[in-house]
């Protein structure tokens, strides 16, 4: 029979706290030190893992961060490829989110990075409808004026006679329509100037110095010499840098 060691009352076996003053017994005395001490290593063994990935959560943010800002900075130079916007918010997302897990602020640079990544998306949407505009605008005024060279030709008289206006509105007519020198896009042709005397011979004629503009850059002027030919009345048989060779 077990005594406590306070009191002195007898305990009976496998009893660790005295029923009398409540005194525990040195072995579960020392048991709870260790429970305790095992419960403290678990503890600090804890702390640690999560102190471990609260590091690796903050590099993560602030990869994702720099990252967030890297592609908003690429979304400045190709602004019209809308890829970067993507690239820049999905990194944004990614620090937003590390960040909150971490339980630190997101990185300024990645606001910024953020911010910048959404001027340049509304700058590309307001490029690509400025471009479709335009498009539309200069494909509208190209069949504008095609239908009023139309209306002139069709209105001149059938038969031999190739006076300048006629040749003129054949000519851009043409060009209007089939381009020239590898420059179909029409729609940007402007500043048509018809200098060129009409030389006719055997069924043949050719118009040279026929300027225009296939756009707006220093080499966008063409001169072309415009080849005619006769058959049941006037038309365009090529556009040319060099002379049409009538034969006499």
């Amino acid at each position: 029979m077990f005594t406590c060691e306070r009191c002195g009352a007898g305990l009976p076996p496998n009893t660790d706290q005295c029923g009398y003053c409540g005194t525990v017994s040195g072995a579960a005395r020392a048991a709870l030190g260790a429970e305790a001490a095992r419960r403290a290593h678990e503890q600090a063994a804890m702390n640690a893992q999560v102190a471990i990935l609260k590091v690796k959560l903050q590099g993560t943010t602030e990869q994702a961060a720099s990252r967030t800002l890297l592609w908003a900075l690429a979304s400045f130079v190709f602004f019209c490829l809308p890829i970067f916007n993507v690239l820049s918010f999905l990194s944004y997302k990614r620090a937003q989110a590390s960040a909150r897990e971490a339980g630190v602020p997101v990185p300024t640079r990645a606001t910024v990075g953020l911010l910048c990544s959404v001027f340049t998306g509304l700058l590309c949407v307001g490029c690509w409808i400025w471009m479709v505009t335009s498009i539309r605008a200069d494909n509208a005024k190209l069949e504008a004026r095609k239908a009023e060279l139309s209306k002139q030709i069709a209105a001149h008289p059938e038969g031999p006679a190739l006076d300048h206006p006629f040749a003129c509105a054949l000519a851009e007519q043409y060009v209007l329509t089939n381009g020239y020198d590898g420059s179909t896009n029409t729609g940007q042709f402007s500043d048509v100037d018809c200098a060129g005397a009409v030389t006719v011979l055997n069924g043949r004629a050719e118009m040279p110095d026929f300027k225009f503009r296939v756009s707006s850059s220093s080499n966008g002027l063409k001169v072309a010499t415009i080849c005619f030919k006769l058959g049941a009345r006037w038309f365009v048989q090529d556009a040319r840098a060099t002379g049409c060779e009538l034969k006499r």
